[in-house]
């Protein structure tokens, strides 16, 4: 079951560099890194919210995710 969250401005930093080293995309709005965040699975989901989107393990799952997920 998916829950609306609201992500606070560092949150959204740090979702946004992590995409920027996964997957080299640099100029993402808030309303785009949601949109990533709503994609991601839950149980990453689920990580990021006990822990951070700041902690080195929720970014590593967050950038391999990408890696694994990306288009080229």
């Amino acid at each position: 079951m998916k829950i609306k969250v609201e992500l606070e401005q560092s949150d959204l930093d740090s979702l946004h560099d992590t995409i920027f080293n996964a997957i080299e995309i640099e100029d993402l709005t808030n309303e785009q890194l949601i949109e990533f965040w709503e994609i991601l699975p839950e149980d990453i989901q689920s990580e990021a919210m006990r822990w951070g989107l700041d902690d080195s393990v929720v970014r590593d799952n967050i950038y391999v995710w990408l890696q694994k997920n990306k288009k080229d």
